[in-house]
């Protein structure tokens, strides 16, 4: 039998608000990616990470995976991105949201400050706010933005988020690569950065109404099981899941556990 790919569908919201549209399912989820938007440097890389996000669900879902405008104010926060996700809701009349990484940290303000537009919420990867240890690696990644040094900015990301093999196997391929790979917008990646590294929702998940699933792996550095739960407990109501061994990039580690838990969450079946 020969495996067909997805056909990617592509546009703008708004003229200014880049999308990837999946799959042709019944129901709408949106998906807002992590910090690896602002990296994207050709449309066929943007659309095969908007594939890989829909693995497993287009049966069910028409996904849309909306990334972020380009030229970002330097002093843009996560907050300011969700309104700009609101005006792609807008045109879709609402849905389901997940949002990887950064993009679980806009999710949380856009269901905070937009309860109609969010039917259930997925917080991949995402906490309320960084812990200290967090926020220091942030900072070593705004500092390596700064200098250019793209190689060794991709090796720490790769530290950082991947668990077992892939924390071994990827620094050093990365860091040799980096020089060739930098991004189309260095002063995007910055402010990115910044915005992820300042974010804490903490005293605003209490107004999110939407159904959550906080889900996350056991071993994330960024955003360690503690907070994780610290986030569920904040939600009014929510669900956590951890998937054992996996680190911040739970989903690229376990992607069959990762959307078969996402699924059964957004049908409303137990997780």
């Amino acid at each position: 039998m020969r495996l067909t790919t997805p056909t990617v569908d592509r546009g703008r919201f708004d003229g200014r608000i880049p999308y990837y549209r999946v799959g042709d399912g019944p129901e709408t989820l949106v998906v807002l990616p992590g910090l690896s938007d602002a990296f994207l440097g050709s449309r066929a890389t943007a659309a095969h990470l908007a594939r890989t996000a829909s693995r497993g669900l287009t049966d069910d879902f028409t996904v849309w995976t909306v990334g972020r405008p380009r030229g970002l104010d330097p002093e843009t926060t996560t907050r300011d991105l969700a309104g700009s996700v609101a005006t792609a809701l807008d045109e879709l009349d609402g849905g389901h949201v997940l949002g990887r990484s950064m993009g679980g940290l806009v999710a949380q303000h856009l269901a905070a400050d937009y309860p109609k537009h969010v039917d259930r919420l997925v917080l991949a990867s995402a906490g309320a706010r960084l812990g200290d240890a967090g926020r220091a690696v942030l900072d070593d990644w705004d500092a390596r933005a700064g200098d250019g040094e793209w190689g060794r900015l991709y090796a720490s990301v790769a530290r950082e988020t991947y668990a077992g093999w892939r924390r071994r196997a990827y620094p050093p391929l990365l860091r040799a690569a980096g020089p060739a790979l930098a991004p189309p917008s260095p002063d995007d990646v910055r402010t990115s950065i910044r915005a992820v590294r300042d974010h804490d929702a903490t005293d605003r998940l209490e107004k999110v109404t939407a159904p959550t699933l906080v889900l996350g792996g056991s071993e994330d550095r960024l955003f360690p099981a503690d907070l994780l739960r610290e986030t569920k407990a904040v939600l009014p109501d929510a669900t956590l899941a951890l998937l054992s061994g996996a680190g911040h990039a739970a989903a690229a580690e376990h992607p069959k556990v990762f959307g078969r838990t996402v699924r059964r969450f957004l049908r409303g079946e137990s997780v």
